[in-house]
């Protein structure tokens, strides 16, 4: 769906209350959904340690230099010409998702999930007994980014809400109550309105003589604010490969890779509004008890990238690999929509509204929004960064071997293509290079083989910072640092069948964030900043077969 209007500064959209200079500007988490954000990019595009085989996510995915292993398809595609036969593999997984936040929870901050981290076989298409020792082909599947968590949190006592946001967004985007009354044309009404249209129709503001206000909210409510966050998918990569064995001493390989893309993003967001005494104001002739507000985002897309990559062996022991991966090109589907519902007390028996309240002198009131969809030529097309590997290994004979990779991805590189939002893509880019630098990411992954049917795992990760400040105030949390450490086992059933076991835990600090913020003419209304960090563990087990 083609829309205009789009905010002159999509920064302003994005940073914290404080750093909003912009008059006339709202956003926050609660805010932005109408569209992606340079935050829901980098989401998007950010490193696992957890995925493909169990061996390579016990050694933390320190396989630029290692190869013979399914996962440096997706990681050195030069790695498959050190295969001496043809493999098959399979990789079943769970995750085991936990959130802390630094406000009380109160619904389950975890979300579990079965997957499947890759499947997918090798074989030689060329043996020879020159130089050129021989060529493998490699096709399958590496999941690549898990998508699945889920956090939530409340406070109380609070003196503000949402809707005194969306009333300063009705008061400054011109908007009557002629306007919003029965029947919507939400195609005439820009996309960023419609939560704020949705609010009013559930009693949240009203139109009065001196502007918008939210009449039915009292002066002396204390507001409790809950939210949940759920978000369900991944992103996963098909992979077909190609790498040569020269010599035994060089290999090269090249990966095409098509990667498929699905998200489901939830939130929910509630109010309360409390007061003393025997919970009644007299003042109010409708008295609103409480008020939801629900969306829910849908992502499906698919992008393209090629990896190229080569391991030099200098002498028996000793292994240096290098690899770049180019951007992922990605075409992405998206749908939105919005839904609202409230209670609220009639406290006026002439009942001037004309609400007809129940028995009990209630009324519940619901309305939703459209459906938005960005698809067909209005989806949205970006570039993710690009992506320089190096790795160093040294086997110790048969008894084990230690692996360090060196990853290097410029965030500030993320470029958009086609976006239905309006405004151009120009603000994108140029957002992606204020916010975003290049991140460091390091691996080190060691293997040791006590007894020749049995191998013994460990690895490290860590994630630098991609944010330029780190402690800025965003719509969203932002991965500010992750830290991730391994452990796992293979063990060699019979010649041709191999059995490897991982866990791995993944912890992730974010950024600070806002639920919501408006800039007017009347001032500055905000929920405040939270944070949330997201700890995920991960049990894989691969059955490898080689023939």
């Amino acid at each position: 769906m083609k829309r205009f209007g789009f905010f002159i500064l999509l920064a302003s959209l994005l940073c914290g209350a404080g750093s909003v200079s912009a008059q006339n500007a709202a956003g926050g988490l609660l805010l932005d959904r109408d569209i992606m954000t340079p935050a829901d990019f980098y989401e998007l595009t950010q490193p696992g340690f957890t995925f493909g085989t169990a061996r390579s996510m016990a050694m933390a995915g320190a396989f630029v230099s290692l190869g013979a292993d399914f996962a440096s398809l997706g990681i050195n595609p030069a790695g498959l010409g050190m295969y001496r036969r043809s493999e098959l593999t399979l990789t079943p997984m769970m995750s085991f998702e936990r959130s802390h936040n630094d406000a009380p929870g109160f619904y389950p901050n975890r979300k579990n999930r079965f997957s499947l981290g890759n499947f997918g076989f090798t074989t030689s298409v060329y043996e020879g007994s020159g130089a050129l020792v021989g060529v493998n082909i490699g096709l399958g599947y590496n999941r690549v980014q898990d998508l699945n968590y889920q956090y939530s949190f409340y406070t109380q006592g609070n003196a503000g809400s949402l809707a005194d946001v969306f009333s300063d967004m009705l008061q400054w985007g011109g908007f009557g109550v002629g306007d919003v009354t029965g029947d919507v044309a939400w195609k005439g009404i820009d996309p960023r309105f419609w939560g704020a249209v949705i609010g009013y129709k559930v009693g949240m503001t009203d139109q009065t003589g001196d502007g918008w206000r939210p009449t039915w909210i009292g002066n002396g409510a204390d507001i409790g604010n809950y939210a949940t966050v759920v978000s369900s998918g991944s992103v996963g990569e098909y992979e077909f490969s190609a790498g040569m064995n020269i010599a035994n001493k060089l290999y090269l390989g090249a990966t095409l890779g098509v990667q498929s893309l699905q998200q489901t993003k939830t939130y929910y967001y509630g109010e309360d509004y409390v007061y003393g005494g025997d919970g009644v104001d007299p003042e109010l002739d409708y008295q609103l008890r409480y008020a939801n507000f629900n969306q829910e985002v849908r992502l499906d897309g698919a992008g393209v990238n090629l990896k190229l990559g080569l391991v030099w062996r200098p002498v028996q022991n000793l292994r240096l690999g290098v690899a770049f991966h180019t951007p992922t090109y990605y075409w992405i589907d998206r749908s939105y929509v919005a839904y609202a519902d409230s209670e609220v007390r009639v406290n006026n028996p002439a009942d001037p509204e004309g609400l007809n309240p129940g028995p009990d002198g209630l009324k519940r009131a619901q309305a939703a929004t459209a459906v938005l969809e960005d698809t067909g030529d209005y989806d949205w097309e970006f570039a993710s960064p690009s992506r320089l590997m190096f790795g160093l290994s040294y086997a110790f004979g048969n008894r084990g071997v230690i692996s360090v990779d060196y990853e290097r991805t410029w965030y500030d590189g993320m470029r958009m293509k086609h976006n239905p939002a309006g405004g151009g893509n120009g603000i994108y880019n140029e957002t992606f290079r204020a916010w975003y630098k290049a991140a460091n990411i390091l691996r080190v992954g060691a293997e040791f083989k006590p007894l020749p049917w049995l191998a013994v795992r460990a690895g490290f990760g860590y994630a630098g910072s991609a944010l330029r400040d780190g402690k800025m105030l965003a719509s969203a949390p932002m991965a500010r640092r992750t830290l991730y450490g391994s452990a796992g086992a293979g063990l060699l059933l019979g010649r041709s069948v191999t059995l490897d076991l991982a866990y791995g835990c993944t912890s992730t600090e974010h950024t600070d964030y806002e639920l919501y913020y408006a800039q007017s003419a009347a001032g500055l209304n905000s929920s405040g900043a939270y944070n949330t960090r997201i700890v995920r563990h991960t049990a894989a087990l691969t059955l490898g077969i080689r023939f």
